[in-house]
């Protein structure tokens, strides 16, 4: 077979984002220069420019890859056939984790929590646009389940804060190697997610507490008539006077 067209253009420039992840991871985005990526890559600094105009251009890249790779991750779940919702959203959450503990994942991430914000709020990157390919395939998929009667309806994007919200703490635990239950047992962690989750979005509406009723017919809460809270109010004053 023929090598394709292109092929040691496209193999230069993985491997200007692998040498840049792993100097980012090390050094810092801040710390690295275009010329220390290519010195590691072993070419010229200006062979870099063939390929991105910028570090900035280059980490969008690294972004933009990272997330397409999750996305394919989960895709097949997220379009799959739904027989049991709550096992189907139990394997997407396995599947998300998994991605979350790949070690590149894991090397972005840091580098993400170290420095994009930074970044994002100078107006030199936009992380968010650029991690949105995710949350855009969970919107579509919280739409269907709804369309098919599997969820009750509501807002989709708030159902996608409400399910990726503990996945990302759980994956801000992965990246700085916290000492958690949640992370020593992922499918115990899923599965008390999915519970969670459901009771909102599927579930019926909680049982409104009422005051239980005394033999007197008087109000009372936890066991605890108001009579006999005024009461214990009024010996603890006396016990104060005395």
């Amino acid at each position: 077979m023929g090598r394709p067209a292109n092929a040691d253009g496209r193999q230069t420039r993985a491997a200007f984002m692998h040498a840049a992840l792993d100097l980012f991871a090390q050094k810092g985005y801040f710390g690295t220069s275009l010329r220390d990526i290519a010195t590691v890559v072993g070419v010229r600094g200006s062979a870099l420019y063939n390929y991105f105009s910028s570090k900035e251009q280059l980490f969008e890249a690294l972004i933009a890859a990272a997330s397409e790779e999750r996305v394919e991750q989960v895709t097949e779940i997220a379009e799959g056939p739904v027989d049991d919702v709550r096992l189907l959203l139990e394997s997407l959450v396995l599947r998300m984790l998994e991605s979350f503990r790949q070690p590149r994942q894991e090397q972005l991430f840091r580098i993400l929590m170290a420095d994009g914000i930074r970044l994002t709020r100078d107006g030199r990157l936009n992380v968010m646009e650029r991690m949105s390919a995710g949350q855009v395939l969970l919107r579509r998929f919280f739409v269907r389940l709804m369309r098919e009667g599997h969820l009750k309806t509501a807002d989709p994007d708030v159902l996608v804060l409400a399910f990726s919200g503990p996945l990302l703490v759980w994956r801000q635990l992965n990246a700085i190697g916290a000492d958690h239950p949640v992370l020593r047992t992922p499918a115990k962690f899923a599965r008390a997610h999915v519970e969670q989750f459901l009771q909102g979005a599927a579930g019926r509406p909680a049982a409104v507490r009422r005051p239980a009723k005394t033999r007197r017919g008087v109000a009372s809460w936890g066991g605890t008539t108001r009579r006999t809270r005024a009461a214990s109010a009024d010996r603890a004053l006396k016990s104060k006077l005395r």
